[in-house]
């Protein structure tokens, strides 16, 4: 087993026993808004600026999350929304705003998945908010003030790209 499929956590869809209050649902709605809004953000930061870091890689974390909430849905009997901001947005005219962009809206996901832990009681959505609370918080976050920082003493040039 690759060291990827290690740390991914499977959720398996079953028949759905129920369904969760609308209020839950609501924040799955939300929180699946959220991935898809983030991801066509930084897909757009990429094709406008490169495969720059942290971007390139936390665009895929996102599509990981987005098919995460997807298969809840599925797991829950819920219709899965349409993506509505694939090729809707813009890519702002610098990097470093969009690291600045990108540092906001990893700090409104903490907070918006810290309101929905204070109410929803299914388990496996409860450790779903969870840990993608605490991807923003720890990795996401962090790697844009450091592509905030980075910029801020160099410039463009200074983001890296792709891998090392």
């Amino acid at each position: 087993m690759s060291n990827s499929q290690q740390r991914a956590i499977p959720i398996v869809p079953v028949a759905p026993r129920f369904r969760p209050d609308e209020r839950t649902q609501q924040a799955m709605l939300a929180a699946l808004d959220d991935e898809y809004k983030a991801r066509a953000f930084y897909t757009v930061v990429i094709e406008k600026f490169g495969e720059v870091r942290p971007f390139s890689n936390i665009v895929q974390a996102e599509d990981r999350h987005a098919r995460r909430w997807q298969t809840l849905f599925t797991q829950y009997g819920l219709p899965i929304p349409a993506d509505p901001y694939a090729g809707q947005v813009e890519a702002p005219g610098t990097l470093a705003t969009a690291c600045e962009m990108a540092i906001a809206s990893e700090v409104a996901n903490v907070q918006m998945y810290d309101e929905f832990l204070e109410f929803v009681t299914e388990p496996d959505l409860r450790d779903t908010f969870s840990q993608l609370r605490d991807v923003s918080q720890n990795r996401h976050k962090p790697a844009f003030e450091h592509c905030a920082r980075r910029l801020a003493g160099g410039g463009r040039g200074s983001a890296h790209r792709g891998h090392r």
